[in-house]
């Protein structure tokens, strides 16, 4: 299934921002099986067959309000990363913690998808995977590879699958304990417990230096597609306002100064919309080429656009 949330018109986007956000209420409040397009219809103050006509079933809906969640927590990470101030560890002990606060937030909803995916064989998951899903998880790869190296050093490095399967199973675990026998757990204290058990891991393995079980060399998302940048992006956010900074400071007081700036707020407003419009996008990045000054930050940031944002202005062939 193709989940496409693209949209030409701006009123529709704001609309399809609307039924996604409702649903993601309702899906985590009762579940996803126990709520009705019915209901999520008259909650936004439409007609059912005005959301068939923007989701052509329910597991689209559920598809896309998933995939929302999953943008919305790669933003928070993202943030967190740039967070200078703190340590390696700090940052993805605070990660983590994001990362618990959501499934917590979400635990009806995530138990139904979880259950679902569980079920699926690897063809049907491969089928029913978007393009963006797929590449959150080769994005992932890469960012626990980083983080790893970043707690360990490079030496950590063939044992990279081996503690990302021993890592996922203690989440999952975690997670299921959790729900179901012990609610008084903590937030802050599976995050710090899950970092001493990858601790006790990787001294283990760098200690002993036993034979990998999986070499990363030989994992099939690792070698069987485009490989992006280790390390974790930063956020639009924060690289916007890196040049608004520069444009101030350096650039001379005048019109030009003003028409940048004035673009640089917005570019900033637009990448914050659920949905952006690929022209407003392609014209305020266009507004900034040749800004000397800027240039480096704008390579940065036409980067991030081609990669994690690129669905958002690429040309999309469905109207065109």
């Amino acid at each position: 299934m193709n989940v496409n949330l693209m949209n030409p018109i701006h009123g529709m986007n704001e609309k399809r921002k609307l039924i996604i956000t409702t649903a993601l209420k309702l899906f985590s409040a009762k579940g996803s099986a126990a709520t009705s397009m019915q209901e999520i219809a008259e909650l936004c103050g439409m007609s059912k067959g005005s959301l068939y006509l923007m989701f052509k079933s329910k597991e689209e809906l559920e598809a896309s309000t998933l995939e929302y969640c999953l943008y919305i927590l790669l933003d928070e990470m993202s943030q967190i990363e740039n967070e200078s101030s703190l340590t390696f560890r700090e940052r993805l002990h605070k990660q983590i913690e994001v990362l618990l606060t959501h499934v917590a937030e979400l635990k009806e909803f995530l138990r139904i998808q979880l259950r679902s995916m569980m079920m699926d064989d690897e063809q049907q998951r491969k089928e029913h995977c978007t393009p963006q899903q797929r590449d959150i998880e080769i994005r992932t790869l890469h960012w626990f590879k980083s983080k790893l190296e970043d707690l360990y050093g490079s030496e950590i490095e063939p044992y990279t699958i081996d503690l990302i399967l021993l890592t996922h199973g203690l989440f999952l675990s975690y997670v299921k304990i959790w729900f179901t026998e012990m609610p008084s757990l903590t937030v802050n204290k599976m995050a710090t417990h899950l970092l001493q058990m990858m601790d006790y891991a990787a001294q283990g393995c760098l200690q002993h230096r036993p034979e990998p079980l999986i070499p990363l060399d030989q994992w099939p998302a690792w070698i069987a597609e485009p490989q992006p940048d280790a390390a974790m992006l930063r956020h639009p956010v924060h690289i916007l306002k890196e040049m608004q900074d520069i444009a101030s400071s350096e650039q001379p007081a005048g019109q030009s100064r003003n028409d940048v700036l004035e673009t640089i707020a917005i570019l900033r407003q637009e990448i914050m919309e659920f949905t952006p419009r690929r022209a407003i996008i392609l014209g305020m990045m266009r507004n900034l080429e040749g800004v000397t000054i800027l240039e480096p930050l704008h390579s940065e940031l036409q980067h991030i656009m081609d990669t994690m944002y690129n669905r958002f202005i690429q040309a999309d062939s469905s109207h065109t």
